[in-house]
Protein backbone atom coordinates (compact mmCIF):
# COMPACT_ATOMS: atom_id res chain seq x y z
CA UNK A 1 0.00 0.00 0.00
CA UNK A 2 1.47 3.66 -0.92
CA UNK A 3 1.90 6.05 1.06
CA UNK A 4 -1.09 8.10 -0.13
CA UNK A 5 -2.88 5.67 0.63
CA UNK A 6 -1.82 5.37 4.30
CA UNK A 7 -2.17 9.00 4.78
CA UNK A 8 -5.73 9.24 2.88
CA UNK A 9 -6.56 6.03 5.50
CA UNK A 10 -5.54 8.00 8.52
CA UNK A 11 -7.26 11.81 7.28
CA UNK A 12 -10.62 9.98 7.23
CA UNK A 13 -10.03 7.72 10.25
CA UNK A 14 -9.44 11.38 12.25
CA UNK A 15 -12.36 12.83 10.45
CA UNK A 16 -14.13 10.13 12.18
CA UNK A 17 -12.91 10.68 15.19
CA UNK A 18 -13.59 14.59 15.03
CA UNK A 19 -17.30 14.15 14.23
CA UNK A 20 -17.80 11.14 17.00
CA UNK A 21 -16.70 13.52 19.46
CA UNK A 22 -18.40 16.11 18.03
CA UNK A 23 -21.65 14.20 18.34
CA UNK A 24 -20.79 13.15 21.76
CA UNK A 25 -20.04 16.65 22.94
CA UNK A 26 -23.98 17.62 21.49
CA UNK A 27 -25.12 14.68 23.62
CA UNK A 28 -23.26 15.90 26.36
CA UNK A 29 -24.67 19.72 26.32
CA UNK A 30 -28.17 17.87 25.95
CA UNK A 31 -28.06 16.25 28.95
CA UNK A 32 -26.62 19.31 31.12
CA UNK A 33 -29.25 21.35 29.60
CA UNK A 34 -32.17 18.88 30.91
CA UNK A 35 -30.41 18.57 34.06
CA UNK A 36 -30.43 22.19 34.11
CA UNK A 37 -33.73 22.37 33.96
CA UNK A 38 -34.67 20.12 35.97
CA UNK A 39 -33.09 21.88 38.84
CA UNK A 40 -34.76 25.04 38.12
CA UNK A 41 -38.21 23.25 37.40
CA UNK A 42 -37.24 21.99 40.94
CA UNK A 43 -36.99 25.38 42.74
CA UNK A 44 -39.58 26.67 41.14
CA UNK A 45 -42.11 24.10 42.54
CA UNK A 46 -40.56 24.47 46.16
CA UNK A 47 -41.52 28.00 45.67
CA UNK A 48 -45.01 27.36 44.42
CA UNK A 49 -45.52 24.47 47.37
CA UNK A 50 -44.17 26.95 50.36
CA UNK A 51 -46.97 28.31 52.87
CA UNK A 52 -46.22 32.22 52.29
CA UNK A 53 -46.94 31.33 48.10
CA UNK A 54 -50.11 30.29 48.63
CA UNK A 55 -51.02 32.49 51.37
CA UNK A 56 -50.44 35.09 48.71
CA UNK A 57 -52.17 33.21 45.84
CA UNK A 58 -55.13 32.55 48.32
CA UNK A 59 -55.35 36.73 48.98
CA UNK A 60 -54.95 37.25 44.96
CA UNK A 61 -57.43 34.41 44.30
CA UNK A 62 -60.39 35.32 47.13
CA UNK A 63 -59.73 39.08 48.17
CA UNK A 64 -57.79 40.88 45.64
CA UNK A 65 -60.48 41.42 43.23
CA UNK A 66 -63.00 42.17 45.77
CA UNK A 67 -61.00 45.22 46.80
CA UNK A 68 -61.16 46.56 42.85
CA UNK A 69 -64.83 48.18 43.62
CA UNK A 70 -63.10 50.42 46.49
CA UNK A 71 -61.61 53.60 45.92
CA UNK A 72 -59.18 53.51 49.10
CA UNK A 73 -58.00 50.06 48.40
CA UNK A 74 -57.38 50.64 45.04
CA UNK A 75 -55.21 53.61 46.08
CA UNK A 76 -53.85 51.59 48.84
CA UNK A 77 -52.30 49.21 46.01
CA UNK A 78 -51.36 51.73 43.86
CA UNK A 79 -49.39 52.88 46.40
CA UNK A 80 -47.34 49.94 46.48
CA UNK A 81 -45.99 49.74 50.10
CA UNK A 82 -49.11 47.54 51.94
CA UNK A 83 -48.77 44.48 53.02
CA UNK A 84 -51.93 43.36 50.18
CA UNK A 85 -49.64 44.61 47.25
CA UNK A 86 -46.28 42.78 48.73
CA UNK A 87 -48.66 39.49 48.42
CA UNK A 88 -48.74 40.99 45.00
CA UNK A 89 -45.67 41.85 44.75
CA UNK A 90 -44.44 38.56 45.62
CA UNK A 91 -46.40 36.53 43.17
CA UNK A 92 -46.09 38.28 39.80
CA UNK A 93 -42.15 39.25 40.51
CA UNK A 94 -42.03 34.88 41.07
CA UNK A 95 -44.17 34.39 37.70
CA UNK A 96 -42.26 37.45 36.12
CA UNK A 97 -38.88 35.62 36.84
CA UNK A 98 -40.07 31.86 35.87
CA UNK A 99 -41.39 33.76 32.64
CA UNK A 100 -37.91 35.34 31.87
CA UNK A 101 -36.48 31.43 32.25
CA UNK A 102 -39.24 30.49 29.83
CA UNK A 103 -38.73 33.17 27.13
CA UNK A 104 -34.73 32.63 27.22
CA UNK A 105 -35.07 29.03 27.25
CA UNK A 106 -33.64 27.87 30.10
CA UNK A 107 -37.32 25.90 30.40
CA UNK A 108 -39.09 24.17 27.92
CA UNK A 109 -42.17 26.25 26.50
CA UNK A 110 -44.76 23.62 26.76
CA UNK A 111 -43.83 21.57 29.55
CA UNK A 112 -44.26 25.29 31.42
CA UNK A 113 -47.17 25.70 30.22
CA UNK A 114 -48.36 22.10 31.10
CA UNK A 115 -47.31 22.53 34.47
CA UNK A 116 -48.04 26.00 35.60
CA UNK A 117 -51.09 26.99 33.21
CA UNK A 118 -54.48 27.21 35.99
CA UNK A 119 -51.59 29.22 38.13
CA UNK A 120 -50.19 31.21 35.71
CA UNK A 121 -53.50 32.09 34.08
CA UNK A 122 -55.93 32.65 37.07
CA UNK A 123 -53.38 35.13 38.60
CA UNK A 124 -52.77 36.79 36.13
CA UNK A 125 -56.42 37.41 35.29
CA UNK A 126 -57.23 38.14 38.80
CA UNK A 127 -54.45 40.87 38.45
CA UNK A 128 -54.83 42.19 35.57
CA UNK A 129 -56.90 45.38 36.71
CA UNK A 130 -54.30 46.07 39.29
CA UNK A 131 -51.51 45.53 36.84
CA UNK A 132 -53.04 47.94 33.99
CA UNK A 133 -53.32 50.42 36.68
CA UNK A 134 -49.87 49.96 38.11
CA UNK A 135 -48.42 49.91 34.11
CA UNK A 136 -50.78 53.30 33.57
CA UNK A 137 -49.09 54.49 36.83
CA UNK A 138 -45.54 53.73 36.74
CA UNK A 139 -45.26 54.18 32.59
CA UNK A 140 -43.77 50.74 31.73
CA UNK A 141 -44.76 47.44 31.01
CA UNK A 142 -44.42 45.81 35.03
CA UNK A 143 -44.64 42.40 34.42
CA UNK A 144 -44.31 41.86 31.20
CA UNK A 145 -42.50 38.53 31.72
CA UNK A 146 -45.72 37.34 33.16
CA UNK A 147 -47.81 38.61 30.32
CA UNK A 148 -45.50 36.69 28.22
CA UNK A 149 -46.36 33.33 30.04
CA UNK A 150 -50.00 33.86 30.24
CA UNK A 151 -49.95 34.85 26.32
CA UNK A 152 -47.82 30.83 26.18
CA UNK A 153 -50.43 29.58 28.48
CA UNK A 154 -53.13 30.58 26.68
CA UNK A 155 -51.91 29.62 23.53
CA UNK A 156 -50.66 26.61 24.92
CA UNK A 157 -54.63 25.70 26.32
CA UNK A 158 -56.20 26.28 22.42
CA UNK A 159 -53.36 23.93 20.51
CA UNK A 160 -54.90 21.25 23.30
CA UNK A 161 -57.98 21.98 24.73
CA UNK A 162 -58.54 19.00 25.98
CA UNK A 163 -55.61 18.51 27.56
CA UNK A 164 -51.48 16.51 26.76
CA UNK A 165 -52.56 12.80 27.49
CA UNK A 166 -50.94 10.80 24.98
CA UNK A 167 -53.80 10.44 22.10
CA UNK A 168 -53.58 6.59 21.73
CA UNK A 169 -53.37 5.28 25.09
CA UNK A 170 -55.46 3.94 26.89
CA UNK A 171 -57.43 6.09 29.84
CA UNK A 172 -57.93 4.52 33.12
CA UNK A 173 -61.37 3.46 34.52
CA UNK A 174 -62.52 5.72 36.97
CA UNK A 175 -65.92 5.15 39.35
CA UNK A 176 -69.13 6.93 38.69
CA UNK A 177 -68.93 10.78 39.34
CA UNK A 178 -70.62 11.46 42.74
CA UNK A 179 -74.17 12.65 42.39
CA UNK A 180 -73.16 16.10 43.74
CA UNK A 181 -71.10 16.62 41.23
CA UNK A 182 -73.62 15.94 38.18
CA UNK A 183 -76.56 17.60 40.14
CA UNK A 184 -77.32 20.84 38.57
CA UNK A 185 -79.02 22.23 41.91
Amino acid sequence: MSAEWVAAFAGLGTFLVIVATAIAAFVQLRHLRTSNQIVVLTEIRHTMQSADFQEALRYIYRDLPGQFGDPAARRALLGRDGPEFQLVRKVANFFDEAAALVKHDFVDRDLACDLWFTAVTRTWESMAPLTASLRSVLGFALWEDFEYLYVLCKRFRARFPEGTYPPKMERATLPAPWREATDES
